[in-house]
């Protein structure tokens, strides 16, 4: 810990004095300590892991003299750290994020830049340099950052998320689908700005882009009336033949819909088990217990009922 002279600076209304030099000393010290941990000077090199200084700023405000101090040590840290692997964007991001707090905004952008410049493959450094830029000059970070990263989900989502108005999002959301049409991520996000007619239309073609994607079909039966959503379920059970979410929402469409016939509901159990427990033993007879308890604490009697009964002869080995 350094050692300071010590000097009284504030009076308390009662009259006990307070030592804040002490205290800042004492913040000053325990910051110091932390430097010391995670750095090591070999052979006049200096090797410190950035990940975990990022974790270490999150938490650090500067309120005295020994922790300028202290900012000055983790400056020179870094700056070793960025020489010897300039490669390594969680040096840049650490480097920056400790100018940030020593409130020298432009420092803070200029080392961003320099490690998008070096590491121009990497999405957090692209993010950490929007972070730190006002709206409007973010969203030209991320225009420079998805020309080097094309297919990053994250940088487009950021993109979308600055835009203000509904119609910008949407465009740039088309546009990142364009190019990484198989991200259920996007399509999420684009239709989530839709209503239901264009919503509908959007699931139509995500289903055929990411068929794996459960959500995605769940979302697009929901759209449906009673006949188009069995259609779309049986074509979801195609593609995920071992997804029982897919059995059980067939059976709720039967049990809610006054089309249906009330023991279409036991019907589409009595299948979904055998195809995925009986003969394939792909799920358990504990997960079918446990649908069933949701089943009823969400109003499906009837489905809770022929979960029961369904489950109940499954060997629990």
């Amino acid at each position: 810990a350094r050692q300071g002279q010590k000097t009284d600076n504030s009076v308390d209304p009662a009259g006990e004095r307070t030592d804040l030099a002490s205290i800042g000393e004492g913040r000053g010290a325990v910051l110091g300590q932390k430097l010391d941990r995670v750095s090591d000077s070999v052979s006049g090199q200096t090797n410190i892991d950035p990940k975990g200084y990022l974790t270490e700023l999150s938490g650090m405000r500067i309120t005295s003299n020994s922790d300028i101090g202290d900012i000055k040590k983790a400056r020179l840290l870094l700056k070793s750290v960025t020489s010897t692997n300039p490669k390594h964007a969680p040096g840049w991001i650490a480097a920056a994020r400790l100018e940030e707090l020593a409130g020298r905004m432009a420092a803070a952008r200029a080392l961003a830049a320099e490690g998008c410049s070096l590491c121009s493959t990497s999405e957090d450094m692209w993010l950490e340099a929007a972070r730190l830029h006002p709206s409007d000059q973010a969203k030209g970070v991320l225009a420079s950052a998805i020309i080097k990263v094309p297919k990053s989900v994250k940088l487009w989502l950021h993109a979308a998320a600055l835009e203000d108005k509904p119609k910008n999002k949407r465009r740039v959301l088309r546009k990142a689908l364009e190019i990484i049409p198989n991200s259920a991520k996007l399509w999420k996000a684009a239709v989530d700005l839709e209503d239901q007619a264009d919503a509908k239309v959007l699931l139509e073609r995500a289903v055929d882009c990411v068929p794996l994607a459960l959500d995605l079909w769940l979302a697009l039966a929901k759209l449906a009336d009673y006949e188009e959503a069995k259609a779309i379920l049986n074509r979801a059970r195609m593609a995920l033949p071992a997804e029982p979410s897919i059995w059980i929402n067939a059976a709720k469409l039967e049990e809610v819909n006054e089309e249906g016939d009330s023991a279409n509901v036991e019907r589409v159990i009595r299948r979904a088990i055998a195809a995925l427990s009986t003969n394939e033993k792909i799920v358990p007879r504990e997960v079918w217990i446990t649908e069933a308890k949701e089943a009823e604490a969400n109003g499906f009697p009837r489905l809770c009922a022929a979960l029961a009964k369904g489950a109940l002869p499954l060997d629990t080995d």
